[in-house]
């Protein structure tokens, strides 16, 4: 007999489809035996920490108390069922049926030589479109305990949850019908009683809320989170999210249902909703709280590269790649995200890599990975006026992307039109490359960095058109002419383009390289995602994207390899030695080359679908969707670069890049930011039908 909250008799660990409570008609996921799965769904929201509710029936990491990085591995019971006052079994004895739809962890859990059973669902509110009810810090859970015997059996749930080592800076409470809250001088406990008869079953509803408003980051800077000045306690947390248990549990599933019966591969659709476990993983949000404080009153939200494998505060690079659910639903806070890097613009323009290492929000880095940051940025300044179409805000930040791109004017270093690579690199070290690839180094003009210039000249005449700066514009169009020009003269192989090319190069690896870069045709995905007009002619894309399928794409079954040679052998680009970025130490093992980067990817593979060639683009991305969700188990632990032989993660947990995925969508329906944004699919996740 099917059990609450999803019918777990089906498959295990594979795709399959799922009958579950709140959905209408089956829907596509996959369900894990618990004690095989990586790492469980983060119950958080947007700025508010987390704790993971693992496939083990214990809470595994844990931030909500501001152990941000790295966050505090509790791995502890927080559920254990009380038999007639006897003897009390902890979940984590029962063999889980484990289905989690971020921000929702379903559970069907059984147990051996066990009177009962249990059905859990735990919910976080993160509501698309509403960024005030995502910043709420609170997990609603609604547990079915099920008398399974012929005896009347005197049940309780007994609920730990995680503990502050500091009651007074910080406090967790447990809220509900029936629940009995005692703390004495032992961690606080939860306790409800649920008396039941033969096969009798009863369901309950408690709140898991915590708050712990005041932190130091990691440049020891005092902060208040934003929902710090929305709250007073946590008793007013719990409080909200109690009287609000159904509604915002209704307007989560209500998205999720958009996303499922959207028409799109079931992998997709799973990957979608997964994939925004991010946002709970790696956010802040601060609050105003003084004068002297440059951001508005609705806060400062950033998104770190990773808290978990490589903390960086919002690295220009990767939310290049992640930051389109931001951007879709909730603007007003990618515009904040924006306004702090034009704040840290410096007198000649560069824009800096990221706002500090660690969660340090005001130590921003410069001149790493420069000939990328500043035209990034101009672009997504670009992008938030295609998804707003606010003039106004536009004219705000203008004059600093203006000031970037003529920054990177200086990094063409002959003239020709193009940015150049800028390795920074000692002999026989390998970092730093200062481009995506970083421990990559490349040299003279190269494929990935002088096309995402290109890119950044298109979004250039584009802003400066919306603003009426028509000398601007002309600026960015001779520079874009020369830049095309130089672009094919030095990189066209003929059937692709390679890698770099630098007739100058001195570091002892020739002239040029002809490796085949699996995203060698970044500029193209740039301006597509944009809605801007091609800046490489589409004879040589088309001829780049059959080579890329039959040089990276034949060198792997889980994606592109990285680097291909001319004769489709995975590229080894040299023997490793230790690196360090930010102290995070590269394993001398691990070879961007090589291997696979998740978010360049799907970016190659969202290129070949705008080409035509969708099914190529849809079978890439669906290979690597399958290395994260079937091959190593980790939705909600999802790594920057995977093996190439073998598709289990190399490096880089918990990465902000790969949130890339919310633009596949996109990419299949050939828009760009301004049409997607309006079109049925984006307007129906902001004003779903409950």
């Amino acid at each position: 007999m099917a059990m609450w909250p999803f019918d777990a008799n089906g498959l295990r660990n594979q795709w399959t489809t799922i009958v579950a409570d709140g959905f209408a008609a089956p829907v596509p996921g996959v369900v894990y035996d618990g004690h095989r799965l990586d790492s469980g769904v983060p119950m958080g929201g947007l700025g508010t920490g987390y704790f993971t509710l693992e496939g083990t029936g214990k809470i595994g990491l844990c931030s909500i108390f501001n152990d941000i990085v790295p966050p505090r591995r509790d791995f502890k019971e927080w559920l254990q069922v009380q038999v007639n006052n006897h003897y009390s079994v902890p979940l984590s004895t029962a063999d889980i049926a484990y289905w989690g739809h971020f921000p929702v962890a379903d559970m069907v859990c059984t147990f051996a030589n066990q009177p009962f059973t249990l059905g859990i669902r735990a919910v976080t509110p993160l509501i698309l479109g509403d960024a005030v009810a995502s910043n709420i810090p609170a997990t609603l859970f609604e547990i079915e305990i099920s008398n399974t015997s012929d005896q009347p059996l005197d049940l309780a749930l007994v609920i730990t949850p995680p503990q502050s080592k500091n009651s007074k800076a910080a406090q967790v409470t447990l809220y509900g019908d029936g629940v009995v809250v005692a703390a004495d001088d032992g961690p606080l406990t939860g306790r409800i009683a649920c008396p039941l008869a033969p096969h009798q079953s009863q369901r309950v509803r408690v709140v898991l809320a915590w708050y712990a408003p005041h932190w130091r980051d990691s440049g020891n800077e005092a902060h208040v989170h934003q929902y710090g000045v929305r709250y007073a306690s946590v008793q007013a947390v719990a409080s909200e999210a109690w009287q609000r248990f159904s509604e915002l549990t209704t307007r989560v599933l209500a998205w999720q249902r958009v996303i499922y019966t959207s028409g799109m591969p079931d992998w997709l659709c799973d990957g979608l909703v997964q994939s925004l476990y991010s946002l709970a993983k790696n956010s802040i949000w601060i609050a105003k709280t003084r004068k002297d404080e440059w951001w508005g009153v609705e806060g400062w939200f950033t998104h770190n590269e990773s808290h978990l494998g490589c903390p960086i505060t919002e690295t220009m690079v990767c939310r290049m790649h992640g930051h389109f659910p931001i951007l879709f639903f909730y603007p007003e806070l990618e515009a904040g995200v924006l306004a702090a890097f034009r704040h840290f613009q410096i007198a000649d323009g560069e824009i800096p890599f990221s706002y500090g290492g660690g969660t340090s929000m005001r130590d921003p880095r410069y001149h790493c990975q420069h000939p990328l940051n500043p035209g990034q940025y101009a672009q997504q300044v670009y992008r938030l006026f295609a998804r707003t179409n606010d003039h106004a805000q536009l004219g705000q930040f203008y004059a600093s992307a203006k000031a970037a791109i003529r920054y990177q004017y200086t990094l063409d270093d002959d003239d020709d039109g193009l940015v150049n690579d800028q390795a920074h690199v000692q002999p026989g070290q390998l970092w730093p490359a200062n481009q995506f690839y970083d421990i990559w180094p490349w040299w003279g003009t190269s494929a990935y960095v002088a096309g995402t210039w290109l890119a950044t000249l298109r979004a250039g005449q584009a802003l400066a058109t919306a603003m009426g700066d028509s000398d601007f514009a002309d600026e960015c169009s001779e520079w874009l002419v020369r830049g095309q020009t130089a672009y094919q003269e030095k990189l066209w192989t003929g059937e692709y383009y390679r890698l770099w090319h630098d007739p100058a190069n001195t570091s002892g690896e020739g002239t040029h390289s002809d490796v085949s870069l699996g995203n060698q045709l970044m500029a193209q995905w740039c301006v597509r995602v944009a809605g801007l007009a091609d800046v490489l002619p589409s004879a040589q894309v088309d001829s780049a994207l059959h080579a890329v399928q039959r040089l990276n794409m034949q060198s792997t079954i889980h994606g592109l390899v990285n680097g291909a040679t001319a004769t489709g052998q995975r590229y080894d680009s040299r023997d490793r030695t230790k690196t360090s970025i930010f102290e995070v130490t590269i394993d001398p093992e691990t070879d961007f080359a090589k291997q696979i980067f998740v978010g360049e990817n799907l970016c190659a593979a969202m290129t070949f679908i705008y080409h035509g060639q969708r099914e190529t683009g849809l079978e890439i991305a669906r290979r690597i969707y399958a290395a994260v969700a079937i091959t190593s188990r980790s939705p909600w632990n999802q790594w920057c670069l995977i093996n190439a032989e073998t598709g289990l993660p190399v490096w880089g947990e918990d990465y902000y890049s790969n949130m890339v995925m919310w633009a596949v969508p996109m990419a299949l329906q050939h828009q760009g930011i301004g049409q997607f944004v309006q079109g049925d699919f984006v307007q129906a996740l902001l004003h779903p039908v409950s």
